[in-house]
């Protein structure tokens, strides 16, 4: 499954909307942005790169970020990536993923941009892409490591801690690619963002922390490195 965490955002802003409404939306995301703006920190030797992912954008960031964690990792960094994988037959926990988060989660292979057309027929006015494959944005298969949870691990933490996430009749009358037609009671923002934001920004911590190498890059959506960031500086890392 594609990464989908700051797209989230975007979803919630963007719902019901006019097209002059939606373009703003994404110019405000940075949606039509062509360049992406580093964030470092470092404690001792450690140096971490946040590269603040935007899951649809434009050919020319996607360019951007591929030339940026080339040459780093031609400088010795290794890049972790978001990516919440998830088989074949895990169609119940998508669909219930599709419930937690509100909006329709895309097939495997398929990026975002799949379900926005889906949902809007918009004129923008630049064109975006999904967010590419990690191996298409430049990510080394020796110096990539995937460093996020597996779906399974997220569906079953939402329920450890909330409870089951019952799929209804209304939830099977449509795949998990597409718009729910049940009028379910959202998920709540702090209980969705407890899973989807700070469980998987803990894990990413941990492996910070636990790893030898002392050069890392972060490919992962904007809206994790504040909590990322948060927790670093509360072990003693600052901002460069």
């Amino acid at each position: 499954m594609k990464n989908f965490i700051y797209i989230i955002i975007c979803f919630f802003v963007l719902i019901s909307c006019t097209s002059t409404k939606v373009n703003l939306a994404l110019k405000v995301i940075g949606a039509y942005n062509d360049k992406i703006k580093l964030e470092k920190m470092s404690k001792s030797n450690k140096e971490v790169v946040f590269f603040p992912m935007i899951h649809i954008g434009t050919e020319p960031f996607y360019e951007d970020v591929k030339n940026k964690i080339d040459s780093l990792e031609n400088l010795g960094f290794i890049t972790y990536y978001e990516k919440v994988n998830s088989s074949p037959t895990d169609t119940l926990d998508l669909m219930k993923l599709r419930k937690l988060l509100g909006f329709p989660v895309p097939k495997r292979g398929k990026g975002y941009m799949s379900v926005f057309d889906s949902l809007y027929k918009f004129k923008l006015k630049k064109k975006l892409i999904s967010q590419p494959s990690n191996k298409n944005l430049g990510v080394d298969s020796l110096k990539g490591r995937n460093v996020d949870l597996t779906l399974k691990q997220v569906i079953t933490e939402y329920e450890r801690r909330f409870g089951e996430l019952k799929l209804n009749d209304c939830d099977f009358q449509t795949f998990y690619d597409q718009k729910s037609i049940c009028n379910d009671k959202p998920i709540s923002k702090e209980s969705r963002n407890e899973i989807i934001l700070d469980f998987r920004n803990k894990n990413v911590v941990n492996e910070i922390i636990s790893d030898q190498h002392q050069k890392i890059i972060i490919v992962y959506g904007k809206q994790h490195f504040i909590g990322i960031k948060k927790e670093l500086q509360d072990l003693g890392f600052t901002v460069k």
